[in-house]
């Protein structure tokens, strides 16, 4: 008699348990369900998107291979699969989305900075300041030329190989201490130790490599170069010796 107490007591704490757990199933839908049309009400409609931190690369176009729109809902837009979309520039170095609530997301870009083209036959190679490959392009673009480097081998994404090794390594050191003292050279280049870097077409710094990589950082350069600024002169030979010494020959 005892035992059929028990078993029949066993069996209603068993029902018991079944209810609970359905009920808790069917308030965890609810839940859920509540949240998606709260989610998707109206006000958290993506009313803009703003793209912060590019200067090379056009909102249109960071715009353009992250597929948002206005008008879609800000939960249904997945930061990473956006993050993804937008790296295959290979401009872009590192990028993060954002959604703001209730109605905004940020793109935020970290761009390649150091950039080089090198000529191999018609076409022009563009790397970033580490050797990787960024673009191989039919026409020259705004960075900064390395004339006399001949390109082996160049694919996209991966490092680029030259023949003149030492010349390229001096080259691409010239333009990383360039843009970090605000310094743009249209075209460099290098025979041996001798450097002639042309800010314009027709004017040009010349001198020995060291002397060159010197008066760059020493901001000595940059003064030079602001004062024929000031003065709208944009042809002659800025001369680079030793100590930081420049002269400029018409």
């Amino acid at each position: 008699m005892r035992s059929d107490n028990r078993t029949e007591k066993t069996v209603k704490r068993k029902k018991r348990r079944k209810k609970h757990y359905l009920l808790r199933f069917i308030l965890f839908v609810l839940i859920c369900v509540g949240l998606y049309f709260v989610a998707h009400m109206e006000y958290f409609t993506v009313d803009g998107i703003a793209v912060i931190g590019n200067e090379e690369i056009s909102d249109d176009e960071i715009l353009k291979l992250s597929e948002l729109e206005t008008g879609e809902n800000l939960f249904d837009v997945h930061p990473w699969f956006v993050e993804r979309r937008i790296k295959k520039n290979l401009y872009v170095e590192d990028v993060d989305v954002d959604r703001k609530l209730p109605d905004r997301i940020e793109i935020h870009v970290t761009e390649r900075s150091g950039k080089a083209q090198f000529i191999m036959g018609k076409k022009f190679v563009v790397t970033g300041n580490d050797g990787t490959v960024l673009e191989i392009s039919k026409e020259e673009r705004q960075v900064t030329l390395v004339d006399n480097v001949k390109v082996s081998e160049a694919e996209l994404e991966k490092t680029i190989e030259v023949k003149e090794q030492g010349v390229y390594d001096k080259a691409m050191k010239l333009i990383k201490a360039a843009e970090e003292n605000d310094l743009y050279f249209k075209k460099i280049h290098i025979e041996k130790n001798d450097v002639s870097a042309y800010v314009y077409d027709s004017l040009v710094c010349s001198g020995k490599y060291e002397n060159v990589m010197d008066v760059i950082k020493s901001d000595a350069l940059r003064t030079v170069l602001y004062d024929l600024y000031q003065k709208g002169t944009e042809s002659g030979v800025i001369n680079i010796s030793g100590n930081n010494y420049c002269s400029f020959t018409p």
